[in-house]
């Protein structure tokens, strides 16, 4: 296993946090929203992944009193993942919450490869609906689903526009305000992050009977990536602050 560690820039905003919404029952090859890294590596071996394939990149904030430089200790952003059996490769990329106190994985991408006896369309469509149910939506190239039941989704421009490596998902779904307190979300269907739904989709070739030589997927829970987001800002706000008045009370007086 890999180990690599980076720098995440600390940019102020405010925002209410509330628990995300891990629990779900839809899953990529047994990863699972919400799972600890320690249940990503079990998900992974039990796979069939090799340990030397899986590769954790670790990042940390940085802050400042005003003065002196600080960062946080380092914590796992994401993790990548790759398996090749039997002329099929599977490519895997978990990403973690932002927020290293909450924790939990918030999306999973998967970039498949099989040019070996590959499945028709079709037959691709029938396996993943016999997993997922109906899908919420479904076109030439791509087929959706939202869930759970009841939640509106939140990402303007349609759930494509956002990619889990992207810094950032709150400008995708807050019009004004962008992750503040009083912040108004695109789609007013949704009043708090807690009503936005998460998603699964799954891109592969067109046409019923192409053969599905490469797909790829992507799941995200939408509401828990954004709450992650305005948690960690909260935090590394608050070391700031508290560094801020330790600099401060240590600070001499002027000889006036």
């Amino acid at each position: 296993m890999k180990v690599i560690v980076g720098k995440i820039v600390f940019t102020f905003l405010f925002g209410i946090y509330c628990h995300a919404t891990y629990a779900q029952e839809f899953d990529i090859v047994g990863l699972k929203l919400g799972m600890s890294v320690a249940q990503v590596h079990e998900a992974l071996i039990a796979y069939g992944v090799d340990q030397k394939d899986i590769r954790e990149n670790r990042q940390y904030y940085s802050y400042t009193d005003g003065v002196e430089q600080f960062q946080t200790d380092a914590f796992v952003t994401y993790i990548n993942a790759f398996r090749n059996r039997d002329g099929s490769t599977d490519a895997l990329g978990i990403f973690f919450s932002s927020s290293p106190l909450e924790g939990g994985v918030v999306a999973i991408t998967r970039e498949m490869g099989n040019q070996t006896n590959p499945t028709t369309r079709r037959q691709y469509l029938e396996a993943l609906r016999n997993k997922y149910g109906q899908p919420t939506s479904e076109d030439i190239s791509t087929v959706q689903w939202d869930f759970p039941t009841g939640k509106t989704q939140c990402i303007v421009g349609g759930v494509g526009t956002y990619g889990p490596a992207q810094p950032s998902i709150l400008k995708k779904i807050y019009g004004a305000n962008v992750g503040t307190r009083d912040g108004v979300l695109h789609n007013q269907k949704a009043k708090l992050l807690s009503d936005c739904a998460s998603y699964l989709t799954y891109a592969m070739p067109s046409g019923d009977d192409s053969a599905v030589t490469r797909a790829t997927a992507v799941m995200v829970d939408v509401a828990g990536t954004a709450e992650g987001e305005l948690s960690a800002n909260e935090w590394v706000a608050g070391l700031a602050e508290q560094a801020r008045k330790v600099r401060e009370a240590r600070g001499k007086k002027p000889e006036l």
